[in-house]
């Protein structure tokens, strides 16, 4: 596991939160070594036997969700005995304080799950998701999304994704967040639906959040590159330096993250999901140990 300032401090600063952690696909060989060594850095590992002596609690639990209507008690029964539901019933019961999952599961069940059975958070509108995006030489960290979510978000979701990856970038970063609206457009150098949806969206955020850095719409080189940013736009509020980054659609996001991840060398964590009442974070089920262990470690800190 490679040290640096940033992943240093990430790790020092969940552990001190002592979240009550839960990893239930330890039949995975990656989180089976990712939990030995969260074990040995002092985090809180709360295994699936252990969650089982409060059965009948969680048993009762299901009875009474929705989703659960007119199950017979095989049904019930059957349901419990799949530690992913377990362990998300553990966390709504306030048995564990996070859950982490995703490395033999899809994002659709984890998501389903988690909102079947704690559910999306009175404050927030939908739920929505970001990676973070390590460099190489683990000096820079990169705010994506959405990658994992949201196929198609509206401007008002675009606003939303973008106020919600601005403030866990804050969080995690502890940097102040720099928001590029991203589009094939920028400044209205092209005409299309698709980059009015993203100009509506900036137009949207900046009435909502005129407090948080931002710009749009941008292509990608005029987010980041000083001097393109210089050559395309007067006066960008954010010079060629965003760390945070909205993608107008899941396709480019999640294609985005992942060449990233595979060209240019940069650790992809996550996703990390946004608006859900208690934290449940999904993995890649291409994840390192080292990417299982900061996503751990990020979960306790949104706990």
């Amino acid at each position: 596991m490679m040290d640096s300032l940033i992943k240093t401090k990430i790790i020092e600063d969940a552990l001190k939160t002592n979240a009550r952690i839960c990893l239930p696909e330890i039949n995975d060989k990656r989180v089976f070594e990712a939990k030995k060594k969260l074990l040995s850095l002092g985090f809180n590992i709360v295994d699936c036997s252990q969650l089982r002596k409060n059965i009948t609690e969680y048993k009762e639990l299901v009875v009474k969700k929705k989703f659960s209507r007119n199950w017979t008690e095989d049904m019930i029964n059957e349901y419990i005995d799949l530690d992913l539901n377990l362990s998300v019933l553990a966390l709504d019961n306030n048995d564990l304080d996070c859950v982490i999952a995703g490395a033999s599961h899809k994002t659709s069940e984890i998501l389903r799950t988690a909102i079947r059975i704690v559910g999306v958070h009175e404050n927030k509108k939908w739920v929505t998701s970001v990676f973070f995006m390590l460099s190489p030489c683990q000096k820079h960290i990169y705010t994506y999304g959405d990658c994992a979510v949201i196929p198609e978000p509206s401007s008002e979701q675009l606003c939303y994704i973008g106020y919600e990856a601005s403030q866990i970038h804050q969080l995690i970063s502890g940097c102040k967040s720099k928001v590029a609206f991203l589009s094939f457009s920028t400044k209205g150098s092209a005409e299309h639906y698709k980059v009015k949806k993203v100009q509506d969206a900036v137009s949207l955020f900046s009435k909502k959040y005129n407090d948080i850095q931002f710009d749009g719409e941008l292509q990608f080189d005029a987010a980041v590159d000083v001097n393109v940013s210089s050559k395309k736009i007067d006066n960008s509020s954010l010079e060629g330096k965003a760390n945070v980054f909205v993608f107008p659609d899941l396709d480019s996001g999640n294609i985005s993250y992942k060449i990233t991840q595979s060209l240019a060398n940069y650790q992809a964590i996550g996703p990390i999901l946004i608006g859900l009442k208690k934290p449940i974070n999904d993995l890649s089920r291409g994840c390192t140990v080292d990417d299982i262990i900061y996503t751990v470690a990020i979960s306790a800190l949104q706990s």
